[in-house]
C-alpha cells in the first residue's frame, strides 16, 4: 500500500487523530437499531414506555390534555400507527379496533384482549394487566435483537418488583376503617380495588365532559352534605377551578391522578401517591 507523495508523517498523524475523536464523539451517542417509531395511545402507558425504553423514538397518539373517552387519532397519527414497530394501546379506546386492521397484529400490545368487553375503560389502573402486558412486550423477537435488551430487561424486572409492592399494598387498604370514598367525578379507580371489598362511589353518574354548570355543583355540594361525607377524592381536571368551592363548604377536597392529564413523577410515582390519598379517604393509620 503507498500514500501520495504530498502526504506527510504529520499530515497521516493528524488524520488519525481526528478519525478517533470523531469515533470517540459517536461512541457516546445511543445506538439505535431501528429507526421505525414505537406508537403509544396514552398518556399513563406513555409514561410506562419512556421510563423503561427512553433511548427509543416514542410517539403519543392521546396527548396528555386530550380526552381518553373522546378522542380520535388524526390522519397523520393514523400513518404512524401503520409504519410503526410497535403500537402500544389500552384496548378500550373508542378506535382500538381499527388498529388490528391497518397493521399487523404481532407489532400491536394491548392491556385488553380483542374483542374482550371490559367492566371499565381505565385499564391502567389493573396493574396485574400491565405486568402482564410487559412480560408480552419482553418476548418481542424484535425487542431481543437490541443491544440495549438487557439493559431494557433490568428496567423491567425493577419496576415490576415495585409493581408487585404496591399491589400488595392497595390489598392491605381492605384493613383500614373506612371500606368506601366519594370521588368528584366519575368512576375512575374500579380496577385498583376490583379483588378488595372497597367501593368506589362516584358523584358523577357516567363520564361527564366539558363545564360544569353552577346549578350541578350545589346538587352535588347538597348531595355530600347529606351524606355527611368529610372527604371526596378529585378525579376529573373539570374541577379542580371549583376545589375551593367544596372546601369553603366543609368539604377536605383531595387529588388522585385519573391518568388521563399530564403530571410530574414516574407512573409508579404517581400510582403511589394515589395509594397515600385512598390511605387518608379510608381513614388508615
Amino acid at each position: 500500500m503507498t500514500f501520495n507523495s504530498q502526504v506527510t508523517g504529520g499530515d497521516l498523524m493528524s488524520w488519525l487523530v481526528s478519525l478517533l475523536a470523531a469515533l470517540l464523539i459517536l461512541s457516546l451517542f445511543p445506538k439505535r437499531s431501528f429507526t421505525q417509531e414505537w406508537v403509544v395511545s396514552s398518556y399513563p402507558l406513555y409514561k410506562i414506555w419512556k421510563e423503561l425504553f427512553p433511548e427509543e423514538p416514542i410517539y403519543l397518539i392521546q396527548p396528555p390534555k386530550g380526552e381518553f373517552h373522546f378522542a380520535e387519532p388524526r390522519p397523520k397519527e393514523w400513518e404512524k400507527i401503520k409504519k410503526a414497530e410497535f403500537v402500544i394501546i389500552v384496548g378500550s379506546e373508542p378506535w382500538a379496533q381499527r388498529v388490528y386492521k391497518i397493521t399487523s397484529p404481532e407489532k400491536i400490545f394491548s392491556l385488553s384482549r380483542v374483542g374482550e368487553k371490559t367492566q371499565d375503560p381505565h385499564l391502567w389502573f389493573d396493574l396485574n394487566r400491565v405486568e402482564r402486558l410487559l412480560k408480552e412486550f419482553l418476548e418481542s423477537s424484535s425487542l431481543k435483537k437490541r443491544p440495549l435488551y438487557p439493559t431494557y430487561l433490568k428496567r423491567t424486572e425493577i419496576f415490576l418488583g415495585k409493581l408487585k409492592h404496591l399491589r400488595e399494598n392497595f390489598q392491605e387498604l381492605q384493613k383500614c376503617p373506612m371500606k368506601e370514598f366519594y370521588s368528584l367525578g366519575h368512576s375512575v379507580f374500579y380496577y385498583l380495588f376490583k379483588d378488595t371489598v372497597i367501593k368506589e362511589i362516584p358523584l358523577i353518574k357516567g363520564h361527564h365532559h366539558g363545564e360544569i354548570s353552577s346549578k350541578k355543583l350545589r346538587e352535588l355540594l347538597t348531595f355530600a352534605k347529606e351524606k355527611k361525607i368529610a372527604k371526596i377524592v378529585l378525579t376529573e381536571r373539570e374541577f379542580i377551578k371549583h376545589k375551593s368551592f367544596f372546601e369553603r363548604e366543609g368539604l377536605e377536597v383531595l387529588e388522585a391522578w385519573s391518568g388521563d392529564y399530564e403530571a410530574p413523577g414516574t407512573f409508579l410515582e404517581l400510582i403511589e401517591n394515589n395509594l397515600r390519598v385512598f390511605k387518608k379517604l379510608l381513614q388508615c393509620p
